[in-house]
């Protein structure tokens, strides 16, 4: 654990392992994924948001049963955990949930945790899909003996084709997760 010094007194912040711990749980991701955009919150009404997140809801539509499993949860659990590791901190007298811990060293890790959605995800799905049919029609055209997969033996097309998805494979990693990758280093 690393210490700062925030408002005169010392915190513990946790080490890079127990961010990964901590982060392994998609509850207490969302929970300070909510805090950084809200600093303080009733834990009734964070239990609320989440719930809605998980069962993809609006607010109003939400069950009492919803509520309440998410509620039990984050009270029993996953409050409890953010807490020990100086990330929040809870009040029981007035039921509110405050973030204690560095935001923007919590939203490094949520950014290394959890790639943008939809930046890339459209855009490489198509040159995997357009790779996989092209490579398809190729093999198929070989089997059936038609030019021009016809002057390419087997081996050396199946060779192709895997250089080719391990190109772009790279590629997409390096797109999609590189700058993550190295500001993790930091």
């Amino acid at each position: 654990m690393s210490t700062s010094n925030r408002g005169g007194t010392a915190t513990q912040e946790p080490s890079r392992e127990a961010m990964f711990d901590l982060l392994g749980n998609s509850r207490r991701r969302r929970v300070l994924r909510h805090l950084l955009d809200d600093r303080q919150i009733t834990l009734t009404d964070l239990s609320a948001r989440i719930a809605a997140w998980e069962n993809d809801t609006p607010l109003s539509d939400l069950t009492s049963r919803q509520r309440k499993q998410v509620y039990s949860s984050l009270y029993q659990t996953h409050i409890p955990r953010l807490s020990e590791h100086g990330l929040v901190e809870y009040d029981a007298e007035d039921r509110l949930v405050t973030l204690t811990g560095d935001p923007e060293r919590i939203r490094r890790f949520l950014e290394v945790e959890a790639p943008e959605r939809g930046r890339f995800s459209h855009k490489w799905s198509r040159y995997f899909f357009f790779t996989a049919v092209v490579g398809s029609a190729v093999i198929a055209g070989n089997w059936l003996g038609t030019a021009p997969a016809t002057h390419v033996t087997t081996e050396n097309l199946y060779g192709l084709l895997t250089v080719a998805f391990m190109m772009l494979s790279v590629s997409f990693v390096m797109a999609v997760e590189g700058q993550k990758l190295l500001r993790l280093g930091n």
